[in-house]
């Protein structure tokens, strides 16, 4: 491997990581990802989605926080040094990798720290973990970025409580990620859109429909801001509602019914409805979740629309002003689909 001279997260990193395809993004490229797909890492490296910051994920902050301590931990019981460096693959040096550690053999230790729920998983279920499965590929990339024949996968939450699985180089598996990997690169290099998974990716209106689309954007997103201004009213006209049928009730005293001035007032017990779900877990045992699943209703489509008021934060970059441009021009238009 050729050893890059680079600090780890800083600038200069991040532009090198960028200049390749890094061990981080192997289960991605392979598609075994639950958390991302290849669209979507694509859209992020060609610019034109936008990274979430994890920054401030508590998990994420856990894991910066306790990656020295794993390390030493593991230099202590296997009697090595551990090196943290970037290297570069001596055949395809687009495939790099950002290495938690290096032992004294040359073979690659990487260090995760998951939450106490995936730590029992990766103890209960072994290679079968989602999570073991989830990484094996980011392992294997380094394998071949450092031309080992093993490394070390290293699940560590506190000095006592460590679980470590060793990984062969597995040939097949590292040929189909290096094939797969160049040719990702290149759809990153000519901006060639990846297939879409319609479930899990976004949908970005065709440039035949942008225009449409952005007019409709634009005239949601007024009569949102006006919805925004009455639903305040509304609410301060509730509050005050509440507050004199209160008053008017303590005059009441006893009395049930009061009539006066053009109010009718009428106080009345209801009773409570029945917990169904409290009912069946106090009369019956547990009930498996195929016999649930028999008695569940049809599920049924719903939308949520939000409104993204600070394109800063939005996964896709807009131009607000040019929004709302768009839907004063069309304000007439109508839309039939």
């Amino acid at each position: 491997m050729k050893i890059i001279d680079i600090a780890q997260r800083t600038p200069a990193w991040q532009q090198w990581r960028g200049q390749g395809i890094t061990a981080s993004e192997a289960a991605i490229i392979l598609d075994r990802s639950p958390y991302k797909t290849r669209w979507r890492l694509w859209a992020e490296r060609t610019g034109l989605a936008r990274a979430a910051d994890l920054s401030r994920n508590p998990q994420v902050q856990r894991g910066n926080q306790l990656e020295d301590a794993a390390r030493q931990w593991f230099e202590h019981a296997y009697d090595t040094l551990l090196m943290p460096l970037c290297a570069e693959a001596e055949a395809e040096p687009i495939l790099r990798a950002s290495f938690d550690g290096i032992n004294d053999a040359g073979e690659p230790v990487e260090l995760k720290v998951p939450s106490a729920k995936t730590y029992r998983a990766v103890c209960a279920q072994g290679r079968e973990a989602e999570a073991y499965r989830l990484y094996l590929p980011q392992v294997q990339h380094q394998l071949y970025v450092a031309g080992a024949e093993k490394g070390y996968l290293v699940f560590h939450q506190d000095a006592q409580t460590n679980t470590v699985f060793e990984i062969a180089r597995d040939a097949d598996l590292i040929e189909t990620l290096v094939e797969q990997a160049l040719a990702f690169w290149e759809l990153i290099q000519q901006r060639q859109e990846p297939a879409k998974d319609p479930v899990r990716d976004l949908y970005l209106p065709p440039p035949e429909q942008a225009e449409d689309w952005n007019a409709l954007a634009g005239r949601y997103r007024d009569a949102w801001r006006e919805a925004q201004v009455h639903e305040a009213e509304v609410k301060r006209c509730k509050t005050e509602l509440d507050q004199l049928q209160t008053d008017l009730v303590a005059m009441m005293g006893e009395a049930l019914i009061a009539e006066s001035a053009g109010l009718r007032i009428t106080r009345f017990c209801a009773n409570g409805s029945v917990d169904y779900p409290a009912l069946v877990k106090a009369l019956l045992p547990p009930l498996p979740s195929e016999t649930l699943e028999q008695f569940r209703r049809k599920s049924s489509e719903r939308v949520r629309v939000t409104v993204q008021e600070d394109s800063a934060k939005a996964a896709i970059d807009f131009d607000a002003e040019a929004v709302a441009q768009a839907a004063k021009q069309a304000v007439a238009k109508d839309f039939y689909f």
